[in-house]
């Protein structure tokens, strides 16, 4: 067979190289002729890369050894909101056959095929733009979607479809009628999408706009990704889309009905996730080991599934930690056990709760939690957690149901379209912000809507205490591990993903 390259890249978002993983492991293992490069940024997210890795056997890992190629191209962090410049020179090397040196381990690779297919997050429009001034049409790029197909169609879709049109095009128009700087305009229009209208997204119940920015975020530049994905999403040869139709069906056929409009097929090769070699009880290091022995406490003093994991991924965290404290204090309380991570750099926790949590007796605080691990634990009943989509199929892959807490992005859609599933619950109350906390549509008729206060939050969590340990609870744990054992078998011979996976290999690989 003639030897084949893929080439992938990412912002420095763990969200999307997580999938990304398992899915060239996959491809490595359904075709030996294909090569397959990660041009990766250095620091945590090569290391995280490298770290997932380490969950394969090792005989099974050193099988696609000599074909997978992961190069750190910047030997530190970066900003994920800048281009990254070294990709262009990395990617025209690949090209020409010419070696590229991994910064992070002095690997050089070299005179391997010229790429003809890229996986490219949409949200790095300049590694789109490099791929297509170097290769031209000699390289197909396809748009690797992260997120399922509802939230897609909401934050990069046409209006017809619930979503906010290509402001990018708008922005392009209003800068040759203005001459006005592109960055100020798109922030203008991105903030023109809160306007109190009514959203409707295929599979789940009707929201208003600002109900998909429920938080908060302290997170700057935002609209620089939106506007970004908006424009290369549809720029792209095609999308492979790591949901499925088992969780969004109605979202799924509407995003690939959107995207044949516009002659591009979209592949639904989700759930992706690297299961771990390693026993749950089995520590890499000492962080995981602290976990395991606070969780197998916790399991002998309270029981199998007694444990609230409670995290917002590296990014978020609440702008208004009084409700979060608020939880805590309740949890106490109510003597639940739990553990708390923090890992984002917006993160505070005052000296006095985390001596709090430690004096309780029930509780765990983390700057960095092993996440998979904790919930793949016995112990370990409850995640409440913003919401993100690997979050979600994580969960799902270990049968633990979700309690949200959404902030942004894909997240609010996560939320909604689980709980319209009765497999999972929202807090509304933690809701922040001039923008998050207005009246919810599910309450406009309601002469008692949401206060949003400390008090509020507080009170609708200890009655979510009361629901999840009852009937509601047992339905909607028994829902949510349905739905994770059909996301599962989407990769059984003759299902979505595994068939999506061929058919995306047959037509542009073989």
């Amino acid at each position: 067979m003639v030897p084949k390259h893929i080439v992938a890249h990412n912002i420095a978002a763990w969200g999307a190289y997580k999938p990304l993983s398992a899915f060239a492991v996959r491809i490595l293992e359904s075709r030996t002729n294909v090569h397959f490069t990660v041009l990766i940024q250095g620091g945590i997210m090569y290391k995280k890369f490298m770290r997932e890795l380490d969950k394969i056997p090792r005989k099974q890992l050193d099988r696609i050894l000599p074909r997978f190629h992961v190069i750190d191209l910047t030997g530190e962090d970066v900003n994920p909101f800048k281009p990254l410049i070294e990709f262009s020179t990395a990617f025209e090397a690949l090209c020409i056959s010419k070696p590229v040196t991994c910064r992070t381990t002095g690997a050089v690779i070299q005179e391997l095929p010229s790429p003809s297919i890229c996986i490219i997050d949409p949200f790095a429009g300049y590694a789109i733009d490099a791929v297509r001034i170097i290769a031209g049409s000699d390289c197909l790029v396809f748009s690797w979607m992260t997120a399922p197909a509802g939230a897609s169609l909401r934050l990069f879709g046409p209006e017809e479809y619930g979503g906010g049109g290509d402001l990018s095009v708008k922005v392009d128009q209003e800068v040759k009628r203005t001459g006005r700087d592109a960055m100020e305009i798109g922030r203008e229009l991105f903030d023109n999408l809160v306007v109190g209208k009514v959203i409707h997204i295929p599979g789940i119940s009707p929201t208003y706009d600002y109900e998909w920015y429920p938080q908060e975020t302290g997170v700057k530049h935002d609209h620089v990704l939106f506007l970004a994905g908006q424009k290369y999403m549809r720029n792209t040869d095609g999308t492979l889309c790591v949901s499925s139709s088992v969780y969004e069906s109605e979202a799924m056929e509407v995003t690939k009905e959107w995207l044949r409009s516009m002659k591009k097929e979209c592949y639904a090769v989700g759930p992706l996730s690297l299961p771990d070699s390693f026993s749950p009880m089995q520590a890499h290091d000492e962080k995981e080991s602290s976990a395991i022995s606070f969780l197998s406490k916790m399991q002998s003093e309270f029981g199998e599934r007694s444990v609230l994991f409670i995290s917002f991924g590296t990014v978020f965290w609440p702008t208004q930690p009084e409700k979060l404290w608020a939880i805590l204090d309740e949890l106490i309380t109510s003597r639940k056990p739990f553990i708390l991570a923090h890992s984002s750099p917006l993160a505070r926790v005052p000296d006095e709760k985390k001596q709090m949590i430690a004096e309780s007796g029930l509780g765990m605080e983390m700057s960095w939690s092993p996440q998979e691990k904790i919930l793949s634990h016995p112990a370990t009943g409850w995640f409440i957690t913003h919401g993100g989509w690997n979050s979600t199929q994580e969960a799902l892959a270990h049968r633990v149901p979700v309690i949200y807490w959404p902030f942004s992005a894909d997240q609010p859609y996560n939320a909604a379209r689980t709980c319209q599933l009765d497999a999972g619950f929202e807090l509304i109350e933690v809701r922040t912000g001039e923008v998050g906390t207005q009246k919810p549509y599910r309450f406009k008729d309601s002469s008692h809507p949401p206060s949003f206060t400390v008090s509020a939050a507080r009170e609708e969590f200890k009655l979510l205490l009361q629901r999840i340990d009852g009937e509601e609870g047992r339905v909607v744990r028994s829902n949510f591990e349905r739905l994770g054992g059909l996301m599962d078998e989407t990769w059984n011979k003759g299902c979505e993903a595994r068939e999506n996976l061929e058919s995306f290999l047959r037509r542009f690989v073989d």
